[in-house]
């Protein structure tokens, strides 16, 4: 079914393609927006990264230098022949001198750093830590020439620290560089105190290295998505952690095969875009709200009693004239309304002086028309009296007698043309006993609910239907007949139903009657079929009437079916 569109509908529908497109144009053109920003941040902290990177190795490269610069050194020579010194004291003044020059090479680097210096020809070494054993120290699995991640103990303290091993021709000398994580803490926190960010150096198979004030759990959260993701060399990851979304930088140290890590709140960075989007749609929204608002007070002062004065025209075009119209206007469409209103008034007046006419005519047809249905067989039933008594049949007599004289007693009664179902099916015993005695070839059977006889329905409705039964159904018949009443009713539905075992009609000759039933009253048309039907429509109106239909028993089905009106 096709929606009407009123001017309410056609107001929305031009407020909804007015801000369609600009909701459209703004979110496509806030979403580059968006990309844009999110790639400059990108970038931004990539290079930033790199940077800071780039710095630490450049640390680390100052390191490896100082330690290929120890062997050139004089006193390490010395070092390498100490073993051929008989003198204790010439012994530590070589080593003494060695830590001099360690340290001097270490004090080149902002990083607080550790040099040992090993010579396995003279089994021993110089060291700038506290303690040492080289036998450990410098064993052959520990040395490595790259930058190795190792947790050690030093006066029973847990060390961490990252090592590194410079290895001269013929393996005689053996230098070690060392620096604890505490200076990339130290690196981690300056850079975190320049900004919002929060890094940390990353190996998959280490503990990550935090800066002092981290944030442990998001942290954690953040290496854990790290191990399980695939990272090439640098790079950036969009993750969803605690419930907010962070883009994740990462760099990784080929000096170090340690990976520097920044992850960042989108939120935080993308906030302003956020908030003047927001400001976009709210304004959108109010800007809708007030199209609404307008829309409704036109559909108030003009779309409703335009409605108004439809519905009351098509009342009017369907025959109810008593339609009025609600008029709270104060405007023009109130005087409509008003005016509307007198008119139905009048009109409806009119409709019912022309109805009074009608009824008063029609009730003298009726009357005629009943005067026609009373006496069609008073001559047969005197007939068969005289024909009795001359039998001296005197039962037969008496049953005739009593039943004529309840039946026109009944149908003479013409003051009163409403009664009763319970009345109505007395006449209709009456009526069929009658006939019973005359064919002596009739059975019948009446079965309507005990709720129903107090039915007030018009007189003379059903007896003109059994009599068409009769006359036209089982009369030509010679062998016995049959015929049924039943009554049923649901809810306030009514019917009764009258069947009988008569010649069948063919479905056109059934046509035929259905059509002239609602024909105007002809000649071939029996009176009282046309008349019931009419008269239930007057009575219970055009919902009401007759309906034709083949009957189980052989015959005719004639149903009566209307509407109780409480």
């Amino acid at each position: 079914m096709p929606v009407k569109m009123t001017i309410f509908r056609k107001l929305i529908i031009m407020l909804l393609l007015l801000i369609i497109p600009i909701l459209i144009l703004h979110t496509y053109s806030n979403q580059v927006s968006v990309n844009v920003v999110r790639n400059e941040i990108k970038e931004s902290n990539l290079q930033h990264l790199s940077f800071l990177l780039s710095q630490a190795e450049a640390t680390l490269e100052q390191l490896s230098i100082a330690a290929n610069t120890i062997g050139r050194f004089q006193v390490i020579d010395d070092l390498i022949h100490i073993h051929e010194k008989d003198n204790n004291y010439d012994k530590v003044v070589i080593k003494q001198d060695i830590i001099e020059k360690l340290r001097l090479s270490g004090a080149s680097s902002n990083w607080i750093n550790q040099f040992t210096v090993y010579s396995p020809q003279a089994g021993t070494g110089v060291t700038t830590l506290n303690e040492a054993d080289y036998t450990k120290m410098f064993a052959p699995d520990r040395i490595t020439e790259n930058w190795l991640y190792r947790e050690t103990s030093e006066n029973g303290t847990p060390i961490e620290q990252f090592v590194k091993h410079t290895v001269y021709p013929g393996s005689r000398l053996i230098v070690e560089i060392s620096f604890t994580v505490n200076n990339i803490r130290n690196m981690l926190d300056q850079i975190k105190m320049t900004g919002k960010n929060d890094p940390f150096f990353y190996h998959e198979n280490n503990r990550p290295i935090l800066n002092r004030s981290a944030d442990q759990s998001l942290a954690h959260d953040v290496v854990h998505f790290l191990n399980g993701s695939e990272t090439n060399h640098s790079g950036t990851e969009y993750v969803k952690l605690q419930g907010k979304q962070y883009m994740v930088n990462y760099v990784k140290s080929d000096a170090l095969n340690w990976t520097l890590v920044d992850y960042v709140p989108m939120e935080y960075r993308l906030s302003p875009i956020k908030n003047s989007s927001l400001l976009f749609y709210a304004s959108m929204a109010t800007l809708l709200a007030m199209g609404i608002v307008v829309a409704l007070m036109l559909y108030r002062n003009v779309q409703v009693p335009v409605s108004q004065l439809l519905h009351g025209v098509r009342k009017l075009e369907m025959g109810n004239f008593s339609v009025r119209l609600e008029n709270k206007q104060r405007n023009e469409f109130g005087f409509l309304l008003q005016r509307f209103n007198q008119m139905a008034a009048q009109i409806e007046q009119l409709i019912e002086n022309v109805y009074s006419e009608r009824l008063r005519s029609r009730e003298a047809t009726l009357k005629q028309l009943q005067s026609q249905i009373n006496p069609h067989f008073l001559y047969n039933s005197l007939a068969f009296i005289k024909s009795m008594t001359e039998l001296e049949e005197k039962e037969a007599v008496i049953a005739m007698t009593l039943n004529l004289s309840h039946y026109y007693r009944y149908t003479t009664r013409v003051e009163n043309q409403e009664t009763t179902l319970r009345e109505e099916l007395e006449l209709v015993k009456n009526y069929l006993n009658i006939q019973s005695l005359q064919m002596q070839r009739l059975e019948y059977e009446i079965h309507i609910p005990e709720t129903m006889l107090q039915l007030s329905i018009p007189r003379l409705l059903l007896q003109p239907i059994v009599e068409n039964a009769i006359i036209h159904g089982l009369e030509p018949q010679m062998k016995w007949g049959r015929m049924s009443v039943t009554g049923e009713r649901v809810n306030n539905k009514v019917r009764l139903i009258i069947e009988d075992s008569g010649e069948s009609l063919s479905d056109q000759e059934l046509d035929r009657l259905k059509q002239k039933l609602e024909a105007p009253l002809d000649g071939e048309m029996g009176c009282g079929l046309w008349n019931v039907h009419q008269r239930l429509k007057f009575r219970f109106g055009q919902d009401a009437g007759v309906l034709l239909s083949h009957a189980a028993l052989g015959g005719l089905c004639v149903t009566l079916q209307w509407t109780v009106i409480d």
